[in-house]
């Protein structure tokens, strides 16, 4: 019988992630084996329902989980060669829906104040940055490049030097591997690619036209939009 120990409340995601691969590493969880059920696992681990899911996303974004739709959770036949990602790609562990939770609070207010304050440059910066990613034809980290430069343009616009150096900080963690990986595997559904591109446009468009709320709503919906991207398993 699997034995899961309970999970520490300010480690949560970290240590998920840490004992389901340990497992796997140490054979106890097995190619093809299946996991315990959601409400299973989040009672033996003692954690919500929302911190598993997250958790269980990023291991099927590494390889090292599938999920059967109708059926359950299991172990994909090749994870022990995918261990190695875990190692290279959590470095800190830094978790994507931290980041993501980070950006909720932070670039929604950014996009409303560049709705007021950005200079005809700085709008100018902003088509130009999204003209850039929506010519791009290479996926992979050029593209996710391109993408950060439409967000950073949107930031400058706010005018407001302390904000803008936090989310540079904030983009400059969306560089490590964890985040492209998950962002890269939202990005195999159907129509998401473009989806993307739309929303860049309905919140550019707010900004232009100088609408604050609009602005800061469309950022909301975009970002909320990412998170649940990441979650569709």
């Amino acid at each position: 019988m699997l034995k899961f120990q309970v999970v520490k409340q300010t480690k949560t995601y970290a240590e998920i992630v840490d004992q389901i691969s340990k497992l796997i590493e140490q054979g106890e969880l097995k190619p093809g084996d299946r996991l315990p059920s959601e409400r299973s696992l989040s009672t033996a681990l003692n954690i919500g329902r929302q911190s598993l899911r997250e958790a269980l996303s990023v291991l099927e974004a590494l390889g090292l989980l599938e999920v059967r739709h109708g059926i359950g959770t299991f172990v994909r036949v090749d994870a022990k060669n995918n261990l190695p990602a875990i190692a290279k790609g959590s470095g800190s562990l830094v978790n994507p829906f931290e980041l993501l939770e980070a950006r909720r609070v932070i670039e929604p207010e950014l996009a409303g104040l560049a709705a007021k304050k950005a200079t005809e440059q700085e709008i100018a910066a902003m088509e130009k940055a999204l003209a850039a990613l929506k010519k791009n034809s290479t996926p992979g980290r050029h593209a996710f490049a391109l993408d950060r430069e439409v967000h950073l343009a949107f930031a400058r616009g706010a005018q407001n030097e302390l904000l803008y150096r936090v989310m540079l900080d904030i983009t400059e963690q969306m560089s490590e591997h964890l985040w492209l990986t998950m962002k890269e595997k939202s990005l195999e559904v159907s129509g998401r690619e473009q989806a993307y591109q739309d929303e860049h446009e309905v919140i550019f468009l707010a900004i232009k036209n100088r609408d604050s709320r609009k602005a800061v709503r469309a950022m909301l919906t975009h970002l909320k939009n990412i998170e649940a991207s990441f979650l569709q398993r």
